[in-house]
């Protein structure tokens, strides 16, 4: 992935690293994260849940379509990040590989390169929550996430390659209604200013 010049390239590169997996695969990741989180209060993980299908059936599909479409439109550069993210994916399936095989780990690091480095949307889905009730969100072309710095903790995290930024307000599914109101009611303001005054 590293070598790829183009968004292009990383999505054919990435589509054929998958191939080699199959809907089994990606039904044993689902199924390994429903058994980690089978403890958290029942509405927490039905919405948590919800969002990791997205992550890795959704994230999939997309790929899948967009690699049979030829990628075209894709000529940009990726990130430059993705250089480190590649080294952190191979430092990450090293160290699984001492305990066992790190075949879905791989895939998700995949997936993830997908969703980050060529469509350039969060590794989380807009939508995804954390404990506290805050989600990942998107407002005017950004998304916003309310844990982006925090992952500092977590070894191998994705958080340090994903074009989500740090929130600087709570991200609270409730607050994206606020922003739309408020929105709206600058955009009137501006109109009587500007075109009725």
């Amino acid at each position: 992935m590293q070598n790829a010049k183009t968004k292009g390239d990383l999505l054919r590169i990435i589509a054929d690293e998958v191939a080699a997996y199959d809907l089994r695969d990606l039904e044993a990741m689902n199924a390994r994260f429903e058994r980690k989180v089978s403890h958290l209060p029942e509405d927490y993980r039905d919405r948590l849940l919800e969002s990791v299908r997205e992550e890795i059936f959704g994230a999939h599909h997309r790929l899948l379509l967009l690699s049979r479409n030829g990628g075209r439109e894709l000529d940009d550069p990726p990130n430059p990040a993705l250089g480190g993210y590649c080294s952190m994916v191979a430092e990450a399936c090293a160290a699984k590989a001492r305990e066992k095989d790190p075949k879905h780990l791989y895939l998700k690091y995949l997936l993830s390169a997908f969703t980050m480095f060529v469509v350039e949307e969060p590794a989380h889905p807009v939508g995804t929550p954390f404990p506290g009730g805050q989600i990942v969100d998107e407002w005017e072309g950004t998304y916003l996430c309310p844990v982006r710095d925090m992952a500092d903790d977590v070894a191998f995290a994705l958080c340090p390659y994903c074009p989500a930024v740090q929130s600087t307000e709570p991200t609270y599914p409730e607050m994206r209604a606020r922003r739309h109101e408020r929105r709206r009611r600058e955009c009137l303001a501006n109109y009587w200013t500007n075109y009725k005054g």
